[in-house]
């Protein structure tokens, strides 16, 4: 039976239906809880210090061969 929701139809049965909305809901939940505990500025603000020091690196290694 083709479903009505989607342009093309998927031909899910009921337990298809079901195991496809339990891992949605799952995936919503599990991102909630790892944005609220994560520390993705801290993320952010290591990965740029550590990327500015890579480059003050390389920007020395060239000074030295040139």
């Amino acid at each position: 039976m083709p479903s009505p929701i989607f342009a093309i139809p998927l031909n899910m049965g009921l337990g298809t239906w079901v195991v496809t909305i339990i891992a949605g809901l799952g995936f919503i939940v599990m991102f909630a809880l790892a944005s609220a505990g994560g520390d993705y500025q801290g993320l952010i603000n290591t990965t740029l210090e550590n990327d500015a020091l890579a480059r003050d690196k390389r920007k020395e290694k060239k000074k030295k061969v040139h």
